[in-house]
């Protein structure tokens, strides 16, 4: 894992107590783990439904899309 993915952060996603694990694991290797709905839980972040979910999940897209674009401009300058 260390190797493979080093330059990536573990989201794990999920709504039940069969989720716990995986929370815990993700936790483990300094993910992000998301608690959806209502509960206890060893998640370090919750959102409430699935559309916010989704919402979330848009946003960290875009982000990730204007970072690399970003980035590329820099370059691209600094040719």
């Amino acid at each position: 894992y260390t190797t493979l993915f080093r330059s990536y952060r573990l989201v794990f996603v999920g709504d039940d107590l069969t989720d716990e694990a995986g929370f815990s694991v993700v936790n483990q290797l300094q993910g992000m783990s998301v608690k959806v709905g209502a509960g206890e839980t060893q998640a370090h972040w919750r959102l409430a439904d699935a559309a916010a979910v989704r919402t979330w999940l848009q946003h960290l897209a875009y982000d990730a899309q204007t970072e690399r674009r970003d980035d590329h401009e820099s370059f691209s300058r600094s040719l």
